[in-house]
C-alpha cells in the first residue's frame, strides 16, 4: 500500500548491492567503494503499470504525463515527442493511439445528480 510517512521507506539491501555491483563494472574508480548513502523512494506508477499519458476527460487544458515507473529515463524522449504533439497539433502522430494510456481509464463515471436521478430520494434544489 502507499506509505504514510516516506521517512519509513528503506532500501532493499539486495538491490544496493545489485547497483554498487552494476556501477563499479561501469565506472572503475568506485570499484571496493562503498555508497556513502542509501536511499529508497516510491516509484510513480499506475496500478496497470502502463503510464498517464493525454488529456484528462473534461478538461480543454489539463495533460497528464506521469507514471513511468523505472523507466521513466527511457521512455522521456518518445513521451516528450507524444505530449508536444498532442499541446501543439491537438492529437498524437508518433504512435498509433493514446488510448491504452488514457487518464479516462481510472476515472468513475459521475453519478446522476438532481431530478435525473430518477430515484424517490430528492436532492439538489427544491421547488
Amino acid at each position: 500500500g502507499d506509505l504514510q510517512d516516506a521517512t519509513m521507506m528503506k532500501a532493499n539491501p539486495s538491490r544496493v548491492a545489485a547497483a554498487v555491483a552494476s556501477f563499479s563494472g561501469m565506472a572503475p574508480f568506485a570499484r571496493g567503494q562503498a555508497p556513502a548513502v542509501e536511499q529508497a523512494c516510491m516509484r510513480p506508477c499506475a496500478p496497470d503499470a502502463l503510464p498517464v499519458l493525454g488529456v484528462v476527460p473534461g478538461t480543454s487544458n489539463v495533460v497528464c504525463a506521469y507514471g513511468h515507473n523505472c523507466w521513466g529515463i527511457l521512455w522521456a524522449p518518445v513521451t516528450g515527442l507524444i505530449m508536444s504533439e498532442l499541446l501543439a497539433d491537438g492529437k498524437v502522430s508518433a504512435i498509433p493511439s493514446l488510448d491504452p494510456f488514457s487518464p479516462a481509464r481510472f476515472m468513475r463515471r459521475a453519478a446522476k445528480r438532481g431530478r435525473a436521478r430518477g430515484d424517490a430520494e430528492r436532492v439538489g434544489e427544491q421547488w
